[in-house]
């Protein structure tokens, strides 16, 4: 038989619900797994007491307290004690409130007597305040009182010390709100108007908010086909211009044309190109074969002289 899907769900849920009381309770002080009875106190004051502290017996935690109730003029408090123990507190027993530890709080201690019968559960035990309890509270109360008179002799100390300064920051705060005041009332018609022009002015734009929408819609359409258009037109020119390029290029017009479709052209400017930089050797290593140069300059007759000479050397 199939377990339907709905009995886990419940189920699981009911398990969730207890496993959560316990826990509650657990921390609260009170185990729902064990049996407790029930004893009652009577205190003056219960000043720190809560429920769920423990009611320890020779130290050992053996209950917690169940409930605090104020009935006239003093305060019952319910003890709940584990039944384990139930032989363990006789009849002239003593619940004594007191400090838990160093680390604070209140907790009750059974102090057992020496009577042969037990108190039976649900009776009353005879309750007591311990001496250092009351101790801790004056205690705590005279610190607390100390901390208070030493706050307002710091704040007294330093009212007096700085009477002055207060003085003179008031002073100064009354006069700087005169001013203001001054300042607002005289200037209250020029602030209303300025109020009144900015009203007039954002009704008037919120009734023609849908112009302005067209406006600024009709500058944008505006300014994007503007770039768009001069882009476009700079784009075509420049196009043109390089296709003109390529093509006179291509067409063997003008020099780079000539130079890139005339294989003759191309080696003859470098035959010359080649007996240009023999000729600028030669002019290098014999100046004197091109440029003739005197300090007293030359005559036909000296020239004539000096060609006779070598001729006669020759013949010889």
């Amino acid at each position: 038989m199939k377990i339907r899907k709905e009995f886990k769900i419940g189920v699981f849920a009911v398990v969730v619900i207890a496993v959560s009381w316990w826990g509650i309770k657990w921390l609260g002080g009170q185990n729902v797994l064990l049996t407790s009875d029930s004893y009652y106190v009577y205190y003056d004051n219960v000043s720190g007491l809560q429920e769920s502290s423990r009611v320890k017996l020779r130290g050992v935690p053996v209950g917690n307290v169940q409930e605090i109730t104020l009935e006239r003029d003093r305060v019952k408090v319910e003890l709940a004690i584990e039944s384990e123990y139930r032989d363990m507190i006789p009849a002239n027993s003593i619940a004594e409130m007191g400090a838990a530890g160093i680390m604070g709080g209140v907790e009750i201690a059974i102090l057992q007597g020496d009577a042969e019968d037990i108190i039976e559960p649900g009776a009353v035990i005879e309750g007591r305040i311990k001496a250092d309890l009351v101790g801790m509270l004056a205690d705590q109360g005279s610190e607390l009182m100390e901390g208070l008179n030493t706050t307002i002799e710091g704040v007294n100390a330093l009212l007096e010390t700085n009477t002055n300064s207060i003085t003179a920051l008031i002073a100064n705060l009354e006069s700087m709100t005169t001013s203001i005041n001054g300042i607002l009332n005289s200037s209250s018609d020029d602030i209303k108007s300025a109020m009144s022009n900015l009203n007039n002015f954002t009704e008037v734009l919120a009734e023609n908010t849908g112009r302005v929408e067209s406006m600024l819609e009709n500058i944008d359409t505006f300014t994007t086909d503007l770039a768009e258009a001069e882009l476009i037109a700079k784009l075509n020119t420049a196009v043109v211009s390089l296709n003109d390029v390529l093509a006179k290029v291509s067409s063997s017009e003008g020099s780079v044309g000539m130079l890139l479709n005339n294989a003759e052209l191309y080696n003859k400017l470098t035959v010359a190109g080649d007996n240009l930089g023999v000729l600028l050797e030669d002019l290098k290593a014999n100046p004197k074969r091109y440029v003739h140069f005197s300090l007293f300059g030359t005559s036909d007759e000296k020239l004539a002289k000096k060609q006779a000479k070598a001729d006669k050397k020759s013949k010889k």
